[in-house]
This record gives structure tokens, C-alpha cells and sequence, in this order.
């Protein structure tokens, strides 16, 4: 996967005219053009440009809040949909088909398939989904990006201390099945436990699996997802409960691949002392959550900016193999961007949390995010208080161009920066001039926050010479 690393999808295949090239290469029947070569390259081998053919692109959307049970209170080994997430799509091709993946036996989200079909080349796709929901203890908002289907996913978030519910959903929008494996991580190291490998995800469909299956009373998680055969989208789903009271839930979004250099951009701090007082307010306390996957001791330095120029540092080590949390104390309420300059390759998100009405709280998950290039495609879905943050991470000044429809607005990043702009919502944007910036969205408003990470294009495949 990008940071959903090496297994990005490739959007082409070859057919027609290229099979048959690879036939002829395969039987050997091209053997007097490899000794003769060309009149233009005489003495090498003669080759021949094969262009693939278009395909559909395809991401796959978080779906609804869900609940381990169903609507009357019962049958707590299924996850039951809570309610109906409002998604934006975005397309450089003709239209967005939107199609719901089925469930398991375990139940799900209804998560949302965007496909947009091919033309003369394959189209870009792009898509985020956010929720509102207020049913028993499941209060809060939640927000996720619509990614592509990928090998490997790092989802750094969770609980299972008593009280919170943290649940896996494992979408696979391919023809073919899919097998799982999880590796859980706690604050103890590697989660051994039976039935974390082979799960087995059907065709176009989606399957839920709780992260307290694996892993009892632990307040600090990360999840890596790795499939064969059948790629995967996957999400990881939080609540809370703190005592009687609901203590909000979010969708934690599948962060950048390990690597020395983590950014997680457009982090709400809203009334964060606010929301640890009372009982069972231990993890209402913002903290960054890093994890080294090597096997060497990581020295983590975090830069901590905001749109305005402000800033500060923070240091802090990593032991391999462990989840460690990093605790954020005596930030003024803003929004800020992490970016975390690491010895060894690391994963990391922020988890924050707010005061909302009636005495609650809503929990906030940030991911880091993947590099942007230089033209993006990218859909806010509709809540009010969304604001886009962009985080330069490089040596040069940027200016970055966002366009919406006729619209043009221009945000100047200075090399080290970050700046904070409204977007629209429920339309198309196209990002220009952020080629190595990364990028995210953030929503405040009464009912809670939440966020997610701008996807960079979907790679895809590009003619390619073939010789004997």
C-alpha cells in the first residue's frame, strides 16, 4: 500500500494485441530480430511498446457507525449498522458508481464500492464518508477517507480496555477471496493469539472482526493488515463508553508505511482538559501513538506547527516491537500538524478527544498521511466545521492551487509549514502544486471531531517496451 505500500492496485491489463506479443516472445519465434536487431538499433533486440488496456477504478469506503449487537440488544457476536454515512466522490472520468459490498456472518458496515469506469484511460476515483450518530452509548462523529484496495494496511488506534470497543472491518472489493492476517500490537509487544491468521474474506464482501478477540485490557493498539490474493480496504472503528456515559466514536483510517518521517496533519485540540474530568477520563488525553516495527530503538523528535507559524518540539523514545504513547499536555486549543523525525522506520497517529453536549465527550483519530503529487483528486464529504490542512514537509517554499469547479484558491505552504483552509464540501477538488506536501481534512463542530488523510492519485500502470 503507499503508505498503504507495496501493494497499491494496478488499475491495467493486457489484453488483445499485447497477449499476443508475449506468446510470440514466449515461443521463440523472435529470435532472428534478436540477433539482428533494427535498421535504427541494429544489433539489439527489436521490441515493441505495449500500452495496457484501461480499467475501472475502484475505492472502497469505510460505511456506517456500527454496534456489537442487533437492534433489540441482542446477538453481541455481530456487528449491526447504526445509522447511514454521508459520502462525496470525485472523479476525473465521466461518473462515480456507487454499490454496496455484502456482509459475513460477522455482519458490517454496508461499506460503499466507488467505481469509476474506464475510458480512453483508466480515471482517477476519490471519496470520504463522515457521520453524525446519536443511538445508546454510540454518540459522536466519524470520519474516514474511501481508499484503494492494497495488500497492507497499518491501522494505529484502538482499545480494548472496558468500556471501549474497537472493531476491524475487512472490505474486499475484488472477484476473488481474500486471506487475512493480523498482527496485533500492545504495549507489551506482539499479541500471540489463535485465530489472527487466514481469515478468509469472500469476494465483494466485508467482514468484522473485533480487536478484543485477540487482545483483553489493553489501552494501546496498532493493527497491521496484510492479504493474499483478494486485496483489502481496511478501517478499524472505535467506541467508547466511560462508565454510563458515551465517550464518542471515530473511524481510524489506515495510516503511511513505515518510514523515518510520519506526518499527521490537521489535529483538533478542543477543550481536551475539559474532557479528563470525571471518572474513567484516563484516555481522554491526547497523546501520538508510535510504534517501531524493527528491532532497534527509535528517537523520535516531533514538530508540532500550526497555521499561524507557531510551534515547538518534543522528544521522545520508541522501543521496538512495543506501542508507546506519547502524551501531549498544555496545548491551547488549535489545530496542529505532527511531523515525527524518527532513527528507525516508525507508524503513528493522534488520538484527541472533546467535550460535547450533555456532559460527553467525542473521540478524534488522526492518520498520518501519504505524500501528494502533483495533481490530486479529492471529495469532502458534507459536515460543517471541515477546514483542509496542508503540512510542507520539504526545503522549498510551495504554493498549492485547489479548484472547484471555476474556482481557484491558492495556499501558500512555506518549507516546514502548514497552513489551515476552508473547502468546499460535497464537490470535486483538484490539488495542484503539492507534489511532496501531504495533506488532510479535520471537522469541528458541536456534535464532535474527526478527520482523515488526503489519498494521493491512484498509481496505475504506463506503456512499457518488451523485448525477446
Amino acid at each position: 500500500m503507499s503508505p498503504r505500500t507495496p501493494g497499491t492496485v494496478r488499475r491495467w491489463i493486457v489484453r488483445g494485441t499485447a497477449t499476443a506479443v508475449a506468446v510470440v516472445v514466449a515461443a521463440g519465434t523472435v529470435t532472428v530480430a534478436h540477433a539482428i536487431g533494427t535498421s535504427a538499433t541494429p544489433g539489439r533486440p527489436a521490441g515493441q511498446t505495449v500500452t495496457p488496456v484501461p480499467a475501472d477504478a475502484e475505492r472502497v469506503c469505510a460505511g456506517n457507525a456500527l454496534r456489537l449487537s442487533d437492534d433489540a440488544g441482542n446477538d453481541a457476536t455481530k456487528a449491526t449498522p447504526v445509522g447511514r454515512a454521508t459520502i462525496a466522490t470525485a472523479t476525473t472520468g465521466s461518473t462515480v458508481e456507487q454499490s454496496e459490498l455484502g456482509s459475513s456472518t460477522t455482519g458490517g458496515s454496508d461499506p460503499r464500492l466507488l467505481t469509476a469506469p474506464a475510458g480512453e484511460t483508466t480515471p482517477q476515483v476519490a471519496g470520504s464518508s463522515y457521520q453524525s450518530v446519536s443511538s445508546g452509548d454510540l454518540v459522536g462523529v466519524g470520519a474516514a477517507s474511501c481508499d484503494d484496495p492494497a495488500q497492507s494496511t497499518w491501522l494505529v488506534g484502538g482499545s480494548t480496555e472496558t468500556g471501549r470497543t474497537s472493531l476491524i472491518t475487512l472490505s474486499n472489493p475484488t472477484e476473488v477471496n481474500a486471506t487475512v492476517d493480523l498482527t496485533v500490537y500492545d504495549g507489551s509487544g506482539t499479541v500471540s493469539a489463535p485465530g489472527t491468521t487466514g481469515i478468509v474474506v469472500a469476494p465483494n464482501s466485508q467482514k468484522v472482526v473485533p480487536l478484543s478477540g485477540f487482545v483483553s485490557d489493553q489501552g494501546s493498539t496498532v493493527v497491521h493488515v496484510v492479504s493474499s490474493g483478494g486485496q483489502i480496504v481496511a478501517h478499524m472503528q472505535e467506541t467508547v463508553v466511560r462508565t454510563l456515559t458515551p465517550g464518542g466514536f471515530d473511524i481510524v483510517s489506515g495510516g503511511a508505511a513505515p518510514s523515518r518521517t510520519q506526518v499527521v496533519p490537521g489535529v483538533v485540540l478542543e477543550g481536551t482538559e475539559a474532557a479528563q474530568r470525571g471518572s474513567d477520563t484516563e484516555d481522554a488525553a491526547p497523546i501520538v501513538r508510535i510504534f517501531v516495527p524493527g528491532t532497534r530503538t527509535a528517537s523520535v523528535t516531533l514538530g508540532i506547527t500550526t497555521a499561524d507559524g507557531g510551534g515547538s518540539t518534543v522528544n521522545a523514545t520508541a522501543e521496538p516491537g512495543v506501542v508507546t504513547d506519547v502524551p501531549l499536555d498544555d496545548f491551547p486549543d488549535g489545530r496542529y500538524s505532527f511531523t515525527l523525525s524518527a532513527t528507525e522506520p516508525i507508524v503513528a497517529g493522534v488520538r484527541t478527544t472533546t467535550p460535547t453536549q450533555d456532559d460527553a465527550t467525542d473521540l478524534g483519530w488522526f492518520a498520518s498521511a501519504e505524500p501528494l503529487g502533483d495533481e490530486v483528486t479529492a471529495a469532502v464529504a458534507p459536515a460543517s466545521g471541515a477546514r483542509m490542512t496542508i503540512v510542507n514537509p520539504t526545503r522549498d517554499d510551495a504554493t498549492v492551487t485547489i479548484r472547484s469547479g471555476d474556482d481557484d484558491q491558492e495556499v501558500s505552504v512555506v518549507a516546514g509549514g502548514t497552513a489551515t483552509v476552508g473547502v468546499p464540501t460535497s464537490t470535486q477538488l483538484t490539488i495542484t502544486g503539492a507534489s511532496g506536501l501531504v495533506a488532510g481534512v479535520t471537522y469541528q463542530n458541536d456534535d464532535g471531531i474527526a478527520g482523515f488523510p488526503i489519498r494521493p492519485a491512484t498509481e496505475v500502470s504506463t506503456p512499457v517496451r518488451v523485448y525477446p
